[in-house]
This record gives structure tokens, sequence and C-alpha cells, in this order.
């Protein structure tokens, strides 16, 4: 016997009509929860999409970001070794200036 056997086999509704009623009515809720159940499944998967391409967005801003580092840490050493040139040929100059 199964959960779904009546004992009573439909006291509990006046007529067949009402009975016919409550069916429809619950069909109607069952089709209506039924759209909004794929609504939210379509939603979950354009979540899953945005959220991918974002992903794939922040690596490609972190490994440009990587790269923006190592050559400004380049462009430092760069920028140092040209200061230093400068400061020793200032300082020749005025060696030679003032010795010779």
């Amino acid at each position: 016997m199964s959960r779904f056997d009546d004992e009573n086999d439909g006291d509990d509704f006046d007529s067949p009509e009402e009975t016919d009623a409550v069916i429809r009515d619950l069909r109607a809720k069952v089709v209506r929860l039924e759209a909004q159940l794929d609504q939210l499944a379509a939603t979950v998967r354009e979540l899953r999409a945005e959220s991918l391409t974002t992903a794939a967005l922040k690596a490609e801003i972190e490994a440009a970001a990587k790269l923006l580092r190592a050559r400004q840490r380049r462009n430092t050493k760069l920028l140092l070794v040209a200061w230093l040139m400068a400061v020793a040929s200032l300082s020749l100059s005025l060696y030679t200036y003032f010795v010779g």
C-alpha cells in the first residue's frame, strides 16, 4: 500500500468538482514552481559563467601587475645606475678642474 492510496476515497472533499479544482490549482502551482526552478537554474549558470570570466580577468590583471612590478624594479635599477654615473662624472669633472 502506498502513502498515496486513500482509505477514505475522497471523503475530504464535498464533490468531484471541488477535487478537480484543487488538483488544477495544485498543478498550476507546480508549473509555476517548476518555472521558478528553471529560472533559478539559469541564473546559477549565468553567475557561474560570470564567475569564470571574472576569475580569468583577475588572473590577467595579476599577470600584468607582476610584469609591471618587474619592469618597475628594472627601471629603478637603471635609474640608480644613471644617477651613480652622473655623480661619478660630476665628481671626476670637479676633481679634474681643481687638481689640474
